[in-house]
């Protein structure tokens, strides 16, 4: 039996949290690909026009923009560029210029925040029978819907929730179920492994 040991968990989480943010980076590339071959197929079969048409209508309601203290995501810009941007200005008083920059930036606030996340995992849940895939699933869609679908938006790094048509919303919910589902897996195997 292996004893309680907070340090260790949150470690061993945030080791967790690591896979599970390169699973939902693999995710979304899966779902990009698969989005790319159906948007080819359907401009085969539609009017160019029409898709063009179609693709340009954005949703809005009273959801659309719920920031406290205003917006501070630029146009085309996701929640991770936007808080990697803001950051930056933080620090710097400027805005970062180079492509490569902003890449960095948002790469850096996304990588730690999922291990941050997934040490909060470790730190929560602790040894649970492997694989933990409810605990798992359930803390993925804690994470999406508190952090992306509420605290981001409140704090003004992206839309609000009825500026997104559901289809992405599903597809964000989905990143967080692999993110959930590989935290647990990860971290419970660890855990195991010191048990032996």
């Amino acid at each position: 039996m292996l004893h309680r040991n907070p340090w260790r968990d949150l470690a061993l989480g945030a080791i967790g949290g690591v896979a599970g943010t390169l699973a939902m980076g693999w995710y979304f590339k899966a779902v990009g690909a698969l989005q790319a071959r159906r948007r080819r197929d359907q401009a085969r079969q539609e009017d160019h026009a029409h898709h063009a048409a179609e693709g340009n209508t954005t949703p809005a309601g009273p959801l659309a923009d719920i920031a406290l203290l205003g917006p501070f995501y630029a146009a085309g810009e996701n929640s991770t560029q936007a808080v990697g941007r803001w950051l930056y200005r933080q620090v710097t008083g400027g805005d970062p210029h180079s492509d490569e920059t902003k890449t960095l930036l948002s790469e850096l606030v996304h990588w730690s925040f999922g291990t941050a996340q997934g040490a909060l995992y470790g730190l929560s849940r602790g040894a649970q029978p492997w694989p933990d895939l409810g605990g798992g699933l359930l803390f993925g869609s804690t994470v999406w819907l508190l952090a992306s679908e509420l605290a981001v938006p409140l704090l003004g790094f992206a839309p609000g929730p009825s500026a997104q048509p559901v289809s992405k919303h599903a597809l964000e919910w989905g990143a967080h179920l692999v993110y959930g589902a590989t935290v647990a897996l990860t971290t419970q195997s660890l855990i195991a492994g010191l048990r032996e």
